[in-house]
């Protein structure tokens, strides 16, 4: 049990150590005194820092998928689906600050497949954007420019939501509109 204790702290720790000094400037180092372990005790849970890297975002994958089985349920349109997990996924990010630098994480210090997967859309996001494509006929560098447009307005809302928390619901009512405009 303890194992797995310090495993998972030190993968929040990794994830604190990214948004607070970035990739270039991770450290083992840090990470391991923010858990109070030996700077070889990351080694013993991961390979090496692309390992570490994985395991964070793979957790925070996890831990989105957990949220969306818990709280999402689709709505009577599938614009009105994308905006409302758009919207969770705002809310999400909000509330885990770590989470997101590890989503918004830049493909630098990663190694390839890494970045495709903290960059990646999830599962419930591919279905339904697939969905909309169908449903508008839209070729797919109409469905690319949509998902860029709603992804936008994904970011821009994390970032404006996480700097003023006392907007929290309204701005999450303002960008399921929003959204339900762009996909008009």
């Amino acid at each position: 049990m303890a194992e797995n204790n310090t495993r998972e702290r030190l993968i929040l720790a990794g994830m604190e150590e990214i948004r607070a000094h970035g990739m270039q400037g991770f450290s083992l180092r840090r990470v391991s005194a923010a858990c109070g372990v030996s700077c070889a005790a990351p080694y013993k849970h991961f390979e090496d820092k692309q390992a570490l890297f994985g395991e964070m975002i793979a957790y925070v994958n996890e831990k989105w998928r957990e949220r969306i089985k818990e709280s999402f349920r689709l709505e009577n349109t599938v614009e009105a689906s994308i905006a409302s997990l758009a919207a969770e996924y705002v809310a999400f990010l909000c509330e885990n600050p770590d989470f997101k630098a590890i989503l918004m994480i830049k493909e630098t210090g990663l190694d390839s497949p890494l970045a495709v997967q903290a960059a990646g859309l999830s599962v419930p996001a591919k279905r339904l954007f697939t969905l909309y494509g169908r449903k508008k006929g839209l070729s797919r560098q109409e469905l690319r420019n949509r998902i860029f447009i709603v992804r936008s307005l994904i970011y821009g809302s994390t970032i404006i939501l996480g700097a003023d928390p006392d907007m929290h619901e309204d701005g999450l009512s303002l960008l399921k509109n929003a959204l339900l405009d762009a996909l008009k």
